[in-house]
């Protein structure tokens, strides 16, 4: 029972729960990190998103077992390896979603909606969306624009438009590098059986792409300051260089050492871009917490 406990945990893929850490983004440059209530109500909601997003990955496994099979890293998980059966697999699935939602429920009936639209969106992704050109990216950059949202609709705090372009931005960023790498596995041999979208992108083309978004990523956070700092005479606007750092670097990451496939990875293997978020997570905290 506890290795099946072990193999459950191993399926949800724990490491990639920092994504949900954007949930506190609201809180943090509202000024509300430190309000107790707010910070429970937005945990709560933290535990709902890791469950439902767990649950998907449950589901996104057992879409792809096939697939999986023949990657040298995805084989060893355990629905693709058979460790845990389809059948298990999905029922556990099932009930880490409604957990979730019900979770979520209990904190705020917007919270609730917006997990329900990432659940349906991710398993239109999950049956076909996933093999749309573009449209795989823009359904990956929106699981990040549903936490930021839930994060503050949670915590009861005003979001701006600047905010949400730029989280829609930089998940973008972060998406088309996963591409990227992805592409570049498969011409290099690394992945013999790439995901089927891969064939509509070439390298020169996501380029292109993540010249834009980084572009208009760059301008959406220089407005986003100037807005943020009405209240902290600009203040915000020093944590521009910040962010200029970590998007080059990471750029650097995935243009010249070819990496960015998992961007939770890179937030601890590159100990500058580690670095950078810690620096600038603790700048906010001060601006806007003090």
């Amino acid at each position: 029972m506890s290795n099946f406990i072990k193999l459950v945990l191993f399926e949800m893929r724990p490491q990639q729960w920092t994504k949900n850490i954007l949930i506190y983004s609201a809180l943090l440059f509202s000024g509300n990190l430190f309000k107790a209530h707010k910070f429970i109500s937005v945990s709560l909601v933290f535990v709902a998103f890791c469950l439902t997003s767990s649950g998907i990955y449950f589901i996104n496994d057992i879409f792809d077992i096939d697939k999986d099979k023949a990657d040298p890293k995805k084989s060893n998980r355990p629905v693709a390896s058979g460790k845990i059966k389809l059948r298990s697999g999905s029922f556990i699935a099932i009930i880490l979603m409604i957990s979730g939602l019900i979770l979520s429920l209990a904190v705020d009936f917007k919270c609730a909606l917006i997990i329900l639209s990432y659940v349906l969106i991710n398993l239109l992704y999950t049956i076909k969306l996933k093999h749309v050109v573009i449209m795989d990216v823009m359904i990956i950059a929106y699981g990040f624009v549903a936490r930021a949202v839930t994060g503050a609709f949670a915590a009861d705090v005003r979001m701006t438009a600047w905010f949400l372009l730029c989280v829609m931005f930089i998940s973008l960023f972060l998406a088309l590098g996963k591409r990227r790498n992805e592409l570049i596995e498969v011409h290099a041999g690394v992945i013999q059986k790439g995901r089927s979208v891969l064939k509509y992108y070439t390298t020169e083309f996501i380029d292109q792409l993540m010249t834009i978004v980084t572009a208009s990523m760059i301008m959406c956070y220089a407005l986003f300051t100037m807005d943020a700092g009405t209240e902290n005479n600009l203040a915000m606007s020093f944590t521009i260089p910040l962010v200029l750092y970590g998007l080059f670097y990471y750029l650097y990451v995935v243009r010249v050492k070819n990496g960015g496939g998992s961007p939770d990875e890179a937030l601890y293997k590159e100990k500058p871009i580690l670095f950078t978020v810690g620096l600038y997570v603790i700048f906010v905290m001060v601006i806007r917490n003090f």
